[in-house]
């Protein structure tokens, strides 16, 4: 049983660490908290349905193109509604989050209802023998894709002229417009990017969760919590924080009671805002006042 809820919670905290990752990005890239990054996934997973229903594209062809439009999503928001007020107070940009939040929630639910949908899954239900016991193929799926994209994006920012432009300007804005870096565009890609890893996302929970125009909801305030357990500013931080959140919360579920195991993030939250803000591999700001 412990080896089937670990690599469980693996499976579903690497999906956390999918969109804290994309949650990192995007505020060290632009300084703001997209709190509609969840409600972009679901909106985006919501097309993805259109296609593979009403289309009948292939579920592998989706998986190639859904992040595609998601990345158009995060670009045209970015550039559209992110951009003229990045200059204006941070509250403003927390407002304009909190409005997309519901522009996305509120118009899936006005364009495909607000009843659940199945969704298909890349991955066998049919348990398999694993280390001595019967484990879900869609978990070790979705556990191994979600790393893939991880090694992917490492491989992005490590290895490519964008991706260095991409962290330099999120390290020191002004430093990178000296160097003849666009910072600007460097925070659009930011944001198509998060779109993109979104829609991954989404395709990756819906089989679990059912696609609902609040299923993303839940998942965004974990990953939230993820990420302040390992640190805001450290994206390996954030990956590791993740993937102990899902763990722990999947081992409370099979082990304590499984009515209680969503309150983990919230416990999770208050504790480390209490006693280590800047999470297990994060570290304080300083700024002068």
């Amino acid at each position: 049983m412990f080896t089937q809820l670990l690599v469980a919670g693996l499976a579903i905290g690497s999906i956390y660490a999918l969109l804290g990752l994309a949650l990192v990005l995007i505020h060290k890239a632009t300084g703001v908290v997209n709190f509609a990054q969840g409600e972009m996934a679901m909106f985006t997973t919501f097309i993805a349905y259109v296609l593979l229903q009403r289309l009948q594209v292939p579920l592998v062809a989706a998986f190639l193109i859904v992040p595609v439009i998601g990345a158009v999503i995060g670009a045209l928001t970015e550039r559209l509604v992110v951009r003229p007020i990045g200059n204006t107070s941070q509250v403003n940009a927390v407002i304009a989050s909190i409005g997309l939040f519901i522009v996305f929630n509120q118009g899936a639910g006005w364009i495909w209802g607000y009843d659940p949908y199945r969704f298909p899954s890349l991955f066998s239900s049919e348990p398999v023998s694993f280390a001595g016991a019967r484990v879900a193929p869609n978990s070790i799926g979705v556990l191994a894709l979600s790393l893939a994209v991880m090694a992917v994006l490492f491989g992005f920012f490590e290895f490519t002229r964008a991706g260095v432009a991409m962290r330099a300007a999120s390290m020191n804005p002004r430093a990178a417009q000296l160097m003849g870096i666009d910072v600007e565009r460097a925070g659009m890609f930011a944001w198509a990017l998060g779109g993109a890893i979104g829609a991954v996302c989404g395709m990756l929970i819906a089989p679990t969760l059912f696609l609902d125009f609040e299923m993303m909801s839940a998942v965004l305030l974990k990953a939230f919590a993820g990420a302040i357990i390992g640190g805001f500013n450290s994206t390996i931080g954030v990956v590791i924080g993740c993937l102990l959140l899902g763990v722990a919360e999947v081992l409370f579920g099979g082990y304590v009671s499984g009515a209680f195991k969503d309150a983990f993030a919230f416990v999770a939250i208050v504790l480390f805002l209490m006693f280590k803000p800047a999470g297990l591999f994060g570290h304080s700001g300083i700024k002068k006042v």
